[in-house]
């Protein structure tokens, strides 16, 4: 059997799966501490994209594509998912409430440049890109897939140690996957987690991404 076929196997699917989705994730969890815990994402979606630049039968156009129709159809979606964060934030936690560009400006600025680089593309090649291209003949089913990306992505954040990030980013997890599944780019998908993460860490919500 060749190295071809050993890699596209449903076993070695698998093992891939376990190994990248579920322990490195773990690992992360209870060894790294902070900004330690982004090297590992990171280097996963590094390799990742080496594995899809070489993979013949992967669609290379996902990387640069951008669909600028879509972003303004996504407006109003993007709004009301806002004002629906600044109010849970507000009423639930209202001691977070726009703490952390208050408290630590400098900080603040630091996640606003360092956050798309650092986290949204590297989380959107892995959870998205990647996922997708590759386990779909692992799960052919198209919306056990996508429970499972959006399972798999929810627990991820639990490396955060709280309980708030493994369900926001569950159900995060869905508007992703569909802004993926109706534009099939990595920009577009990127833009809107990107945008989403923004609000969080100005309202004072991206406390439990921390």
């Amino acid at each position: 059997m060749s190295l071809r076929n050993i890699y596209n196997s449903k076993p070695y699917l698998v093992l891939e799966f376990v190994i990248f989705y579920v322990f490195l994730p773990f690992i992360t969890n209870n060894f790294l501490n902070g900004w330690y815990k982004i090297i590992p994402l990171v280097c996963i979606a590094m390799f990742f994209f080496i594995l899809l630049v070489m993979d013949k039968s992967f669609d290379k156009r996902v990387f640069t594509r951008f669909r600028k129709a879509y972003v303004g159809k996504s407006i109003v979606r993007m709004l009301i998912i806002t004002i629906l964060l600044i109010w849970f934030t507000w009423w639930i936690y209202p001691g977070l409430f726009f703490k952390y560009p208050v408290e630590n400006f400098n900080g603040y600025l630091l996640t606003f440049f360092l956050y798309p680089i650092a986290s949204v593309f590297p989380q959107e090649l892995i959870y998205r890109v990647y996922y997708f291209h590759r386990y779909e003949a692992l799960i052919p089913e198209k919306y056990l897939l996508m429970f499972s990306n959006a399972l798999i992505f929810g627990l991820t954040h639990f490396i955060y140690a709280n309980w708030v990030a493994p369900i926001a980013t569950f159900l995060a997890g869905w508007i992703f996957i569909y802004n993926y599944y109706q534009t099939k780019s990595l920009l577009n998908v990127s833009l809107e987690h990107y945008f989403y993460g923004l609000i969080m860490f100005t309202i004072g919500f991206g406390y439990f991404f921390q």
